[in-house]
């Protein structure tokens, strides 16, 4: 059942009639109707036979016969060509540029992903397994803790967010989760250095703040909002002076 045939795969176009017809067996090896390097087939038996036969004169005989990795452009395999043919391929989106930079740290950059996404177990994703525990937010623990909550309405983060900007030399950045990546998209996406405070900056706070929370909701050692900003502060300048 290989791909020879302009036609493509017989069977599948003609159905098994057509192998009864040509005289022949689904094990039959394409040699079967080749003999001294032209086409040797029985006198066609019914349309489908007709239709093939024409077919054949679209085909070259003089080529060794070799397999050919037809998810490949140049007929070998490729890891990258063999991965774009199989993958699902989905409209190109702008946020990945705050997400995935030369200087992003891989773990920060992992959970601004999931939260981009919306995959990170806040409170209200909880609820919605059946979780039975406490889902309020753990900052001010008079909300429910969604994504939008945490990053960065709730004031705990409010304060955190905006502080960490204003040490950036950043200013009138939205709280809201949606415009804080629209605005990172427009005013952070080029590859010019003077916009890579911005993105640290919110791949450190969505980190600390996702990882102080757990701290707390699983009875760690969470640390207080001046410790947490002098974290982000640290880790934005330490990458941005490795740099320069």
């Amino acid at each position: 059942m290989d791909l020879w045939h302009p036609a493509g795969i017989l069977v599948e176009k003609y159905g098994y009639r057509v192998v009864y017809d040509a005289q022949s067996s689904v094990e039959a090896k394409l040699s079967f109707v080749i003999h001294n390097g032209e086409w040797l087939w029985k006198p066609a038996r019914s349309e489908a036979l007709v239709e093939i036969q024409a077919g054949l004169s679209e085909i070259s005989l003089g080529h060794v016969d070799q397999p050919i990795w037809t998810a490949s452009r140049n007929g070998f395999f490729v890891s990258s060509d063999t991965w774009e043919a199989l993958r699902e391929k989905n409209e190109l989106i702008d946020w990945w540029k705050l997400v995935w930079f030369p200087l992003a740290i891989p773990k920060q950059a992992f959970i601004l992903w999931l939260a981009v996404k919306g995959r990170l177990d806040t409170g209200d994703r909880l609820l919605t397994r059946g979780y039975k525990g406490d889902v309020n937010c753990v900052f001010c623990r008079d909300q429910l803790e969604s994504r939008d909550h945490l990053f960065f309405e709730g004031s705990f983060s409010y304060r955190i967010w905006r502080f960490c900007l204003s040490r950036c030399r950043i200013a009138n950045s939205p709280i809201i989760w949606e415009e804080v990546l629209q605005m990172g998209c427009s005013e952070w996406g080029n590859k010019t250095f003077k916009v890579v405070p911005g993105r640290l900056a919110l791949g450190s706070t969505v980190y600390n703040i996702w990882c102080n929370r757990n701290e707390i909701k699983h009875a760690g050692h969470p640390k207080t909002e001046e410790q947490l900003l002098k974290k982000i502060l640290w880790e934005v300048r330490t990458r941005v002076i490795g740099k320069g």
